[in-house]
């Protein structure tokens, strides 16, 4: 048996635990991105604008390297709208892309179960 083997079984392992525990942690992100918009969509000036924007950032980050690509993209552009030097808070124009962020989420957590 050579060496490096146990090293990969080890990463393996560890990569299907870290998998396991965010796929366990999306329905809690799904629970906490509805209860942001809800907050912004309702006042401009509501001081969950910067956490809606830092949950989206970290989805656009972080779902493609579960396997999520489709979360990552629809986080990504969520995330493009709510970031820059004028983002975004005009809950018409960013309902669309939360929607798709959403569905992307809902499939995440149905097809990881």
């Amino acid at each position: 048996m050579n060496p490096s083997d146990g090293d990969d079984f080890d990463f393996e392992a560890r990569l299907a635990a870290l998998t396991r525990d965010y796929v366990r942690a999306l329905p809690d992100k799904r629970a906490e991105l509805a209860r942001l918009w809800h907050a912004c969509r309702a006042d401009a000036a509501a001081p969950e604008w910067g956490a809606l924007r830092q949950l989206v950032h970290r989805l656009s980050g972080a779902a493609p390297n579960y396997g999520f690509e489709a979360l990552g993209e629809a986080a990504r552009a969520l995330d493009a709208l709510l970031s820059g030097a004028s983002p975004c808070r005009d809950p018409l124009r960013l309902a669309p892309a939360l929607a798709a962020c959403i569905v992307a989420l809902d499939a995440a957590i149905g097809g990881a179960s």
